[in-house]
């Protein structure tokens, strides 16, 4: 049996285990960024903007408080409407999960969503743009599933370097998370060539670190395994997680069953990147780096200490 989903640009033709993907009147920049211009002006109080607490005020809560945050970025709204992603292929329990988070009402688990509704002067173009093309086409399927009365909090607090136009206050940002990360017992659940940390200092005032390993490609697909395996292991422990959209279900998961858990996504890369003053997002060596196309690594480590941190290996 055929079937066809309509999105806001495109439709999805599913047959026979195939998917074909049909762009269907795709605008030009000038038109995207008029489309979007009415949203972006901050004195105007005519237009209805999700409430998004800023960077500052979400990490300050991270630091000062005992809550776990998950995070939405485009991956996810994506995924919630039936598109595949590079790293994870769509799943209708998936986007349901997604989907429900999105509405909790734990006052322990802070919900990140983009930041970018309104003003985007903060921007670099190319990010402006990336994300007004994204709004003009999702936006209002987005509003759909928000509870617009609720405060949500921003997602890119992992992402303070390349996508900014500002890039002064990166050093602090950083030096609050590894604040946060300190005098901790952690333990990451990453992909199996993320390698969070390595080779920097991040997590270097921790008071340890271990490892559960992860596909690098698919993880909801072991999301049982991987949830029954984090909860062997004592509510003392701060789990870091980067996972895609998996990790914003599994931060939810474990903060409801007692756990403080933080979905941090792109942090180990973007301070990688901060500490290179790069200006583009090229590869980091021996990590696996999605948004580079250099950078899809799949190649052994061949490290003993690393080795040693790692609690469980489910990556394969």
């Amino acid at each position: 049996m055929a079937i066809f989903e309509h999105k806001s640009d495109h439709i999805i033709f599913r047959f026979l285990g195939l998917k074909i993907k049909i762009r269907t009147n795709r605008k030009n920049i000038k038109e995207i960024r008029l489309l979007n211009k009415i949203f972006e002006d901050e004195n105007n109080g005519c237009v209805n903007l999700p409430k998004v607490k800023n960077r500052h005020e979400t990490l300050e809560l991270l630091l000062n408080s005992n809550n776990s945050i998950s995070r939405y970025g485009d991956g996810e709204f994506n995924l919630i409407y039936g598109n595949d992603l590079a790293f994870q292929n769509y799943s209708e329990e998936l986007a349901g999960r997604l989907k429900e988070i999105l509405k909790s009402a734990n006052p322990n688990i802070m919900i990140g969503i983009p930041n970018k509704f309104g003003s985007l002067k903060n921007e670099t173009e190319g990010s402006a743009d990336f994300w007004r093309s994204f709004l003009v086409y999702n936006r209002a399927n987005i509003y759909k599933i928000l509870d617009l009365n609720k405060h949500y909090y921003d997602p890119e607090i992992t992402r303070p370097y390349m996508g900014n136009k500002n890039k002064s206050e990166c050093g602090e940002i950083f030096e609050k998370f590894k604040k946060l990360f300190a005098d901790k017992n952690i333990i990451t659940v990453e992909g199996r060539f993320s390698r969070l940390g390595y080779n920097n200092d991040l997590f270097s005032r921790a008071k340890s670190i271990k490892r559960i390993l992860c596909p690098a490609k698919n993880a909801y697909e072991k999301y049982s395994e991987i949830l029954t395996e984090c909860k062997q292991h004592s509510k003392d422990n701060l789990f870091i997680i980067a996972l895609g959209p998996t990790a914003t279900v599994l931060a939810y998961d474990l903060a409801e069953s007692g756990y403080r858990a933080i979905d941090l996504g792109h942090l180990d890369i973007e301070y990688e990147w901060f500490l290179q003053g790069a200006t583009k997002k090229v590869p980091i060596k021996n990590k696996y780096v999605n948004e580079s196309k250099t950078g899809k690594i799949s190649t052994s480590l061949n490290d003993t200490e690393f080795e040693k941190e790692i609690l469980k290996d489910l990556s394969m």
